[in-house]
């Protein structure tokens, strides 16, 4: 077989080959698709900007909340029959009912916290409000590795904002669900789900105060939760306070005192988020303190006098009702002992037993005609 590779090798090129008949084209790239104009890219930039700083806060409200420790389960549930379990109700001897301890999923046995993150998923909330009645705990705790539930419905943005309303609002019930006697009796399983639920709280009020957009709707929840769990000491040093205040009331301004007080021992944010549930909330508060104020006084001078409760403080008008109680009642039990009060003492007690009374007025309202009463001594309008 002959090679010939050699002689093709040694062929000279071809002159006469005719030129492509199109040239080619110069380069000169183009965008496929127009950028939007620049009050668009700012627009984005800023929403962007926006979700990256909520996102910020909430990792940061998360670091703060858990060092309160979410370790302190409840007590495991009560095998006595004579000790009913949570989410059970068992009918009382007057025809009531009351709450108890732990209790099962539909279909029998216990939810799991892998279940609750699932139907945080997957928006299903017969499931949250069956574990909202039979085992509340999951629903403010988590295992090491997992999210607290509020979290998690959190992050998966705007398509879950009504499951995390329904997080929250079963938290904010179970404040308003917490009896007194549980309160009073410090009872380690009711303040363990308080503590947690201070942290949960803690991070729904950052993430509502990070932007525009928040539910603020929860922050007088807020609020009375941290009252409950660490309120006593603040309450009897305010209470202290005032009381001397309004021993010379025109000079000391008790009710202005009252006001600062209750804004100093809130959050700085809170303070100045100027929202409606948190400036009612401060005027009850500043009321009840200035009450207990008077009540102090009172207890001075007249030994038979009872104590108010603290955690009736901030509760709608708990405070006010127990001083009319116990004021019925001394009159009742002990002829003649409100009269051995200081003409001062009836003059305050009886006007802001009035002035807070008086529900037709918002809280503001309220605070501002009993300080021109008590602090600037002007005539009560009837």
């Amino acid at each position: 077989m002959l090679n010939y590779e050699y002689y093709i090798d040694k062929k000279p090129p071809r002159t006469d080959a005719s030129p492509p008949r199109h040239p080619a084209l110069p380069s000169n790239p183009v965008l496929a698709k127009r950028l939007p104009p620049t009050s668009e890219i700012s627009r984005r930039a800023e929403q962007y900007a926006h979700s990256a700083r909520k996102q910020h806060i909430l990792d940061e409200a998360l670091t703060s909340a858990v060092e309160t420790p979410l370790d302190a389960r409840p007590a495991p549930p009560q095998t006595d029959p004579s000790h009913p379990r949570e989410g059970d109700t068992v009918h009382v001897t007057n025809g009531g009912s009351k709450r108890s301890g732990g209790g099962k999923k539909r279909g029998g046995g216990q939810y799991e916290p892998f279940e609750v993150l699932r139907a945080i998923e997957k928006k299903d909330l017969a499931v949250i409000l069956d574990v909202k009645s039979h085992q509340f705990d999951l629903l403010v705790t988590s295992p090491p590795g997992q999210p607290l539930p509020l979290v998690y419905a959190m992050r998966m943005g705007r398509s879950h904002h009504d499951v995390a309303i329904v997080l929250v609002g079963a938290m904010s019930r179970r404040v308003n669900d917490t009896t007194d006697d549980e309160l009073a009796a410090k009872d380690p399983a009711t303040l363990a789900t308080l503590r947690a639920l201070r942290a949960n709280l803690k991070i729904a009020i950052s993430a509502s105060l990070s932007g525009p957009d928040g539910d603020t709707s929860l922050l007088s929840s807020f609020l009375q939760v941290i009252v409950m769990l660490e309120g006593n000491k603040f309450l009897q040093s305010s209470t202290a306070t005032l009381s001397l205040a309004l021993r010379s009331p025109q000079a000391a301004k008790p009710v202005s005192s009252a006001h600062q007080i209750m804004l100093k021992w809130v959050s700085r944010e809170l303070a100045a988020a100027h929202v409606a549930s948190v400036e009612e909330y401060l005027a009850n508060a500043v009321g009840d303190l200035v009450l207990l104020g008077i009540w102090s006084i009172a207890q001075d001078q007249i030994r038979a006098a009872e104590s108010i409760p603290l955690y009736y403080f901030a509760r709608d008008d708990r405070i006010q009702k127990a001083v009319e109680e116990r004021l019925a009642l001394l009159r009742r039990n002990h002829p003649g002992a409100v009269q051995r009060l200081s003409k001062q003492v009836r003059a305050q007690l009886d006007a802001a037993l009035d002035i807070l009374g008086q529900r037709s007025l918002n809280g503001r309202e309220r605070v501002e005609r009993l300080r021109l009463v008590i602090d600037e001594g002007e005539k009560r309008r009837r």
